[in-house]
């Protein structure tokens, strides 16, 4: 607008110069016609020095009203004859020195002086005044040229807005957004839309692009937050890895060094009884502390990769927990702790896996037991719900600090990590007891009201309104009703296979111990065993080949066949089972549970065989 007023500006005063210059060229041009006409008319007058025909000649100007006044000199500048128009004063100027000037301008009258010649001979001088009307013309003319200004503004104004408005406003805001974006690095900013076509497409372009810069971007910053996180999380699994070899180190070498003294007694000549007695009980805690070590190490492992399996039925709870709680009165009058059990009149039954509940509860126990001084107390209360089981362990112990509570559960986490601890395990055994709890659908929380007032876990599974079999027992019958049975035990590890033969013939068994698989397939075929305890790895043949090779042998088609291996994996036992096994039993084997199976698997396995893998 600015632009285009003065644009108006210059063309008006240009217009103005020009039609100044135009109307007084007129004027002069016009007056000197009618000096030339009268001094025409004059020259004889001035020749014959004939003042009345001068006179006459000069009131002929009055019919020119714009004349006002009219002056004839002769030759010396004398007045000769004059004429002045109404109301109207002569003021001719003598002309003697100047007989003729340049046409004036004074105010509103224009003057001229015309010389009166005839061959070449100056005869005299004409002076004439007239009114001129330039300023007149000059202000109508300005006021027109302001008039067309302001229409032209008013346009150009409407004109402008609307351009402002469909183009520049947009432009702006574009700039406005692309300014803020830059400063406060916001991608979610937009320009406004507009009703220009064009001029929307270059918005709808500016917005896309700003959605795809901040689609970019914050697929960036998430990929930077799952870098940082993984990175975190790989630091936290470096120092959760340090911590747990470090732990497992720890708690390796607290049964190893009492083993080692037990043994170092056993090989001594002058040992008393009482003393042999004492190294036998020192080995056979040590070696299960460090069974359920690495079997709390491995059902972690499985239940973390979902590989854990249930074996469910219809349990009591009430025996399931008076059996932990008998089970776990050794530990507590060693501890020097008081150990109660408080259980409902009704019978309380779920559906569960009673080896892993047990599991559950035992390292509940176990932990109650170890974190609780000597003089204190553990209490173990089951109490029934309409449609759940609640067990709460409580005791007055060392109890577990705020900031710990919330981790309590995590793998490796231990709630006492300092070098005095004793015994305290991997740090898997609460993780491993939420994921068996919560594959039988249930779920386990710990409160404490801090460190030195002691702790309560809290087990919750689902109710089973049915009737439990209270006939079957949770371990098997004694071995004292089984027959005498030829076993053949084939293990590569020596120690291994003739500690299992001096178990079964303390029995009553008949053994026979071989170490290869050629070895055990020759004797198997040879002697033709009731069992076959075969290790899965073993030399020259592995036990899932010579497992095979006996199935499809007539002669020992019928032999129970026993997997003994390291590996426990769902997968390892179906493999067991398509070799043609009838068990599966993962090392280290529990003497009890290999009599367990030497009773009930067996006499199975005659009653209605191939007996399904277990």
């Amino acid at each position: 607008m600015l632009t285009t007023l003065v644009v108006v500006l210059l063309g008006a005063a240009t217009w103005l110069l020009y039609e100044l210059v135009s109307n007084r060229k007129a004027w002069v041009a016009d007056l000197r016609t009618h000096a030339d006409l009268v001094a025409g008319a004059s020259t004889t007058a001035l020749e014959f020095d004939d003042q009345e025909a001068a006179r006459a000649s000069l009131f002929l100007l009055k019919a020119q009203p714009r004349i006002l006044s009219a002056a004839l000199y002769d030759v010396n500048g004398r007045l000769f004859a004059s004429y002045a128009a109404a109301n109207t004063l002569l003021n001719a100027r003598r002309t003697v020195d100047a007989p003729t000037f340049e046409p004036r301008f004074r105010g509103s009258i224009l003057e001229v002086a015309y010389p009166i010649e005839r061959a070449g001979k100056r005869l005299g001088t004409l002076y004439l005044s007239a009114r001129h009307d330039i300023w007149p013309r000059l202000l109508i003319f300005t006021v027109a040229l302001l008039g067309l200004g302001g229409v032209g503004l008013t346009i150009a104004f409407y004109l402008f807005g609307n351009l402002q408005r469909r183009i520049t406003a947009p432009l702006e805001n574009i700039t406005q957004v692309a300014r803020e974006v830059i400063s406060t690095r916001n991608w979610a900013l937009r320009a406004p839309a507009t009703d220009a076509r064009d001029v929307d497409l270059l918005v709808e372009a500016f917005n896309r692009l700003l959605l795809e810069c901040q689609t970019r971007t914050s697929e960036l910053e998430q990929e930077v937050a799952t870098r940082r996180n993984a990175e975190h999380e790989l630091r936290e699994a470096d120092r959760q890895k340090d911590v747990f070899l470090a732990t497992l180190a720890h708690e390796l070498r607290n049964p190893l060094a009492p083993m080692m003294s037990a043994v170092a007694l056993l090989q001594m000549s002058r040992t008393s009884p009482e003393t042999r007695d004492k190294a036998v009980n020192v080995l056979d805690r040590q070696i299960r502390n460090m069974v359920r070590l690495v079997n709390d190490l491995l059902d972690a492992s499985r239940a973390t990769t979902g590989k854990l399996t249930l074996d469910l039925e219809p349990l009591d709870m009430g025996d399931l927990v008076s059996t932990a709680v008998e089970d776990a009165k050794c530990l507590a009058q060693r501890q020097g702790l008081a150990l109660s059990l408080d259980l409902p009149r009704e019978t309380v039954c779920v559906n569960g896996d009673a080896v892993r509940l047990v599991q559950v509860l035992a390292n509940l126990l176990n932990n109650a037991c170890q974190y609780t001084p000597r003089g204190g107390r553990v209490e173990v209360a089951l109490s029934a719900e309409p449609s759940s089981v609640l067990i709460a362990i409580r005791d007055n112990g060392v109890g577990v600090a705020p900031d710990m509570q919330a981790r309590i559960f995590d793998m490796f986490e231990q709630a006492d990590n300092s070098p005095a601890r004793v015994n305290t395990g991997l740090g898997v055994g609460l993780t491993l007891c939420r994921q068996i709890i919560e594959l039988h659908h249930g779920e386990v929380t710990m409160t404490s009201e801090g460190e030195g007032r002691g702790s309560c876990f809290m087990v919750r599974l689902p109710r089973l309104e049915c009737a439990c079999n209270d006939d079957e027992p949770l371990y098997g019958p004694d071995a004292a009703h089984l027959r005498p049975l030829h076993i053949l035990i084939a293990d590569d590890n020596v120690d291994t296979a003739d500690n299992f033969a001096e178990l079964l013939r303390s029995s009553g068994h008949i053994v026979d111990v071989v170490h290869d698989g050629e070895a055990a397939l020759r004797l198997a075929q040879a002697t033709g065993p009731d069992i076959a305890l075969l290790d899965i790895g073993m030399p020259k043949l592995d036990g899932y080949e010579v497992a095979r090779q006996l199935r499809r042998s007539e002669l020992t088609s019928d032999i129970h066949l026993v997997a003994i291996s390291g590996w426990g994996f769902a997968a390892d036992k179906e493999a067991a089972r398509l070799a043609g096994f009838d068990h599966h039993l993962i090392k280290p084997v529990d003497p009890d549970e290999l009599v367990k199976l030497l009773v009930d698997g067996f006499e199975e396995f005659v009653a209605s065989r191939p007996g399904d893998l277990v």
